[in-house]
């Protein structure tokens, strides 16, 4: 099974994470006709893969989660992959810090971690304890988790909680946020529940996030994954029934 896709910064590459214990890079080309090849696989002997992310700033290096709680990076120079850091919680989620210099992992009891590659070895910290396991987890203006206990929560760059959002009220009809994505700016969050997105845009002059509205969409059930056009005009969605979709700025 595909458990997550990233494009290299360059978007010549794109790497495809599989719960049999490998990723694989497969190179693009940068127009559609061109050959598309395996350039880079990186089998793991004894952990199925999660997730996975390629920060902006790290064209060599695409960083991925395992089951058993391990956050490695693969060398595409090397096609070698070398632990980041390990806990002892299965990983759920990985995102980019947005000037693609760090990540952050979230895992199933509930700790999210970042990790600096300019601080290199040891550069990972606790970053935070969040409230249930954080499988909706993005980095934007803030960073914000979300998962089966209908919290929305926005952490400051420090791990304090800057704002929450509780609709625990709604659990049945939200059932779980499941993915959360901010547009390029960082200023604007989607984060998919059942057959909902729930947008937030940031208010610059008061710095608090506003609830801009829900889109309801009729059988998209769960959204697996999200990730947004490079210029912010539109939102493309995954979903648990195998359905994609792309459309305008969700409002």
């Amino acid at each position: 099974m595909v458990t997550g896709m990233a494009f290299s910064p360059d978007s010549t590459k794109l790497a495809v994470a599989q719960s049999d214990n490998i990723v694989f890079i497969y190179k693009l080309g940068l127009d559609w006709g061109e050959k598309k090849s395996i350039c880079n696989k990186f089998l793991q002997s004894n952990a199925g893969v999660t997730c996975i992310t390629w920060p902006m700033e790290q064209p060599n290096e695409l960083v991925f989660g395992l089951t058993d709680g391990t956050v490695k990076v693969g060398i595409v120079k090397s096609n070698k992959a070398h632990k980041l850091y390990s806990s002892e919680s299965y990983v759920v989620s990985l995102c980019s810090s947005p000037d693609g210099h760090a990540v952050l992992s979230g895992h199933v009891d509930g700790s999210i971690y970042r990790f600096s590659f300019e601080e290199g070895g040891g550069g990972q910290t606790k970053l935070a304890h969040h409230t249930c396991v954080p499988q909706a987890l993005a980095w934007g203006e803030n960073i914000v988790a979300a998962g089966n206990d209908g919290k929305v929560i926005l952490y400051d760059m420090e791990g304090g909680v800057h704002q929450l959002f509780d609709y625990s009220s709604n659990i049945t009809d939200i059932k779980e946020f499941t993915s959360a994505s901010f547009n390029p700016s960082g200023e604007s969050c989607v984060i998919g529940a059942w057959n909902r997105l729930h947008v937030f845009n940031l208010n610059i002059r008061r710095n608090l996030w506003e609830e801009a509205g829900v889109k309801e969409v009729t059988n998209m059930y769960a959204v697996t994954a999200m990730s947004w056009k490079l210029d912010g005009s539109r939102l493309c969605v995954g979903t648990l029934a195998g359905g994609g979709g792309g459309g305008g700025t969700p409002r």
